[in-house]
This record gives C-alpha cells, sequence and structure tokens, in this order.
C-alpha cells in the first residue's frame, strides 16, 4: 500500500491550517476522529515519518486541505525513514482537551522565542481567572514539544506538596529508575536539576495561585509550601537547558525579582483576545447581530471564558440576538460570579478597600484620590497594595496628566458592588 509524508514546506501549510481551527498538533481528539485515524498516527504525521496514503489525506482533509499532493513527499512501499526530528517522552497528566482555542497567535510566538531561541529556564503566564492561561500553557508546549526530551505538564489545582511534585518529576525525567526519593527538599531538587542538565526538559505547573496565600499581599507562599519558591529560584538561578513554564493568577514573588526583557527569567501577562478571534466564539455559539459583537467584547474585555459563558445565556435567554441583550443596558454576570468569588477571597483587607472604591467611581483614581477617600492608609500601603492588585490582574492602570490612574474593568465593577467586602 502506498505511503506518504509530508515535506517541511508541507508541515508549514498543515500548522498554518490547524491553527486556524484553533487546534493542537497532537492533543486535539477531534482531529484524529475527524481523520478515522489514532493519535499515534497524527504524531508520525508531525515527526515526518510515512504513514498510509488514505490516512495523510484524511489528516490534511480533516483541517480543510483538499489539495492534500502539494504537501506530501511520495516514498516508496516499505520501511518509514528516520524520523527528522526525535520524539520525545511525554507525560500530559491533566491537561485539557483544547479544542476550539482562538488567537494567541502572537503570544505563542512570543512564548517561543522566549524558550527556545532564548533559552529562557523560566516563564510564567499570568492573567485573570478565565482568560486562557491553561489553554495557552497546553498549546504552547504541543507547538514546541519537538524542540525537548521531556515534556512533562502538572496541574496545582489541588495543592499537592512541593514533595510529590518534585517525586513525580524526578521519576518522569529519570525513566522511573528512582524508586526511593530523598526526605530532604534540597538533595530533590538537586536531583531535579541534574536532570535538567543532563537533557532539556520542558516543565510546565499550572494553577501556580493555589499554593500561595490568601488575605495577605499577593505572590507569598502558603505555610507548608514554601519549598515552591526554592524550586522557582532554583530553576531561575542555577544553569541548565530546561525550561519551567508557570500559570498562575498572581505572580509570584520569587519571578519580581529575577524578571527581565533580558533575563532567563520572564513573564507574559494574558489581556483579553483580540475582537476578531473573540468573534469566534459567538460563530461556534450560534449569535447573530453581528454588528454588535464588538460591543460584548469590549464590556467582557475579551476573556475567552467570561464571552463563552455570556454567548450561552444570550442564546438561551434572548435566542442569540446580541442586539436585543445589549438593550438592557446592563451588566449580565451569571457563572461569572463563582469565578471571581475565589479571587476576591484571596484578597487581603486593605486590598479589598481600594477594590470597593474603585468600583463605586466610574472615573479612575490616582494614589492620592485614593489618600483622600482612606484617611487611615499611608502612601506605602497603598503603593503597596496596588501593585500587589497588579500582580493579581485585578485592576487596570493608565497614565494620565503624568500622573498613574486606576480603575477596574466592567465585569469586576459589577461584581464588587454586589459584595459585601469587610468591615471598615
Amino acid at each position: 500500500m502506498a505511503s506518504l509524508k509530508a515535506s517541511a514546506q508541507g508541515l508549514e501549510i498543515v500548522d498554518r491550517a490547524r491553527k486556524r481551527m484553533g487546534w493542537t498538533k497532537t492533543r486535539t481528539v477531534t482531529w484524529w476522529q475527524t481523520a478515522n485515524t489514532s493519535q499515534a498516527t497524527l504524531k508520525r504525521f508531525w515527526r515526518g515519518l510515512a504513514i498510509q496514503q488514505e490516512n495523510f489525506i484524511d489528516i490534511c482533509k480533516a483541517v480543510g486541505l483538499d489539495s492534500w499532493q502539494g504537501i506530501a513527499e511520495r516514498t516508496t512501499d516499505g520501511t518509514p525513514e528516520e524520523p527528522q526530528i526525535s520524539s520525545s517522552r511525554q507525560d500530559w497528566g491533566e491537561a485539557p482537551d483544547v479544542s476550539g482555542f482562538y488567537g494567541r497567535a502572537e503570544e505563542l510566538a512570543k512564548l517561543e522565542q522566549w524558550i527556545v531561541g532564548d533559552r529562557c529556564r523560566l516563564v510564567a503566564l499570568l492573567g485573570m481567572v478565565g482568560i486562557g492561561k491553561t489553554a495557552l500553557s497546553v498549546m504552547l508546549a504541543d507547538q514546541i514539544q519537538e524542540k525537548f526530551e521531556y515534556v512533562i505538564w502538572r496541574s496545582l489545582r489541588y495543592a499537592p506538596t512541593v514533595e510529590d511534585i518534585l517525586a513525580e518529576l524526578i521519576q518522569f525525567l529519570g525513566n522511573a529508575q528512582e524508586t526511593a526519593f530523598p526526605e530532604d527538599i534540597g538533595r530533590r531538587l538537586s536531583l531535579l536539576i541534574k536532570s535538567l542538565q543532563a537533557h532539556r526538559c520542558l516543565l510546565v505547573l499550572d494553577e501556580v495561585q493555589t499554593v500561595l496565600r490568601s488575605g495577605e499581599r499577593a505572590g507569598q507562599y502558603r505555610e507548608g509550601y514554601e519549598g515552591y519558591g526554592e524550586l522557582f529560584r532554583r530553576i531561575a538561578e542555577q544553569s541548565h537547558q530546561s525550561c519551567l513554564v508557570l500559570t498562575s493568577q498572581e505572580k509570584p514573588q520569587d519571578i519580581v525579582s529575577r524578571e527581565g526583557a533580558t533575563r532567563l527569567v520572564r513573564s507574559l501577562k494574558l489581556e483579553g483576545l483580540q475582537e476578531a478571534d473573540a468573534q469566534q466564539v459567538f460563530r461556534e455559539k450560534g449569535l447573530s447581530d453581528p454588528n454588535h459583537w464588538g460591543t460584548l467584547v469590549k464590556i467582557y474585555r475579551g476573556n475567552p471564558l467570561w464571552l463563552n459563558i455570556i454567548s450561552a445565556f444570550i442564546q438561551a435567554s434572548f435566542n442569540g440576538k446580541v442586539g436585543d441583550f445589549l438593550k438592557l443596558n446592563t451588566i449580565v454576570l451569571g457563572d461569572i460570579s463563582s469565578l471571581l468569588h475565589l479571587p476576591f477571597e484571596r484578597l487581603s483587607s486593605e486590598e479589598q478597600k481600594i477594590m470597593y472604591h474603585l468600583a463605586h467611581r466610574q472615573q479612575p483614581l490616582s494614589i492620592t484620590n485614593l489618600l483622600e477617600i482612606i484617611s487611615n492608609s499611608s502612601y506605602s500601603q497603598l503603593s503597596e497594595s496596588l501593585e500587589s492588585l497588579e500582580r493579581r490582574s485585578l485592576i487596570e492602570k493608565q497614565a494620565e496628566n503624568d500622573e498613574l490612574r486606576y480603575t477596574v474593568q466592567p465585569v469586576v465593577r459589577k461584581y464588587v458592588l454586589r459584595q459585601v467586602i469587610g468591615n471598615w
């Protein structure tokens, strides 16, 4: 039976097509199911190995490429050629399926340059709940997996101890050769660093905010979880050939003093989707009145999860008519409220006060304005609390007449005004 493999130029064509679909290279279940093939065959396709002609054609057609002849290089029957790119050992843990991922081309290109081109040791993806940090981390790892010998993705959603995470990482990177691990965190970290030096590894830790402390300024570790700080510090500072990518709703304190545009530790704060990308969500949800879609994106700040939630509400309550929904002239939160609840519970009392006063005023406020309103706070206290709120991605900052002013976005304002925040 005839077999085919993709040319280098052909792979670039397929790569552009799958990005338009919002699919990963090898982790989108819909792709290999639509192509009536397997994930293993799809991986062979991307590694430059020959696969059966029928599978090759179906893989191309699944992403809308009917002219598969321009993608293929014919090979002879028999044993396929060796792959052009070596395969990596991978463990994706609880990484979600990110079918329907839209946009973020600019962010993905920047992150790939940082990790593959600049060889950064630690990269943090930061942003508000629902902004797409987890999905972007999966897309990123999928996109650059061929550049690494090992890829491991782990969620910290249920706040595992650093000892447990280190044991998993060491065992995976050591091909399960370790059966007993030293109790001392420092020695476990040394074993991990040794593996990161010997091999090109990509580590992803998702939802790092779960190991950070609530009720205090952003970025401080919970009692018993300080070992994560040591993990991040050693990966950031010691020489090795690997990269740790972490996602978090707030920036860990160890990153603040170590990051920089020319350093090997960097962070990227995610903003909302661009309007053209956000509109794909509305099309998928079957919304009408596209001339009003831009207003909806602006109100909900292009937050992918929020847009999905409000789109489902509009479809169910207004038969998909965005214009009718906007006639209400109000912001509907729905399930967004439950998403914002936990981040706001994490705030210190000083941060809660600031959020309350920013939400109560339509116009942005300066520190001077806030000092007049919150009489029992000092300039230094307010400055530190505002910086902490920025690290949590809960406030917006703008320069006006050579003075910094702060405000909150519409959805956050609506949420805060519904809450009873603290006692002061």
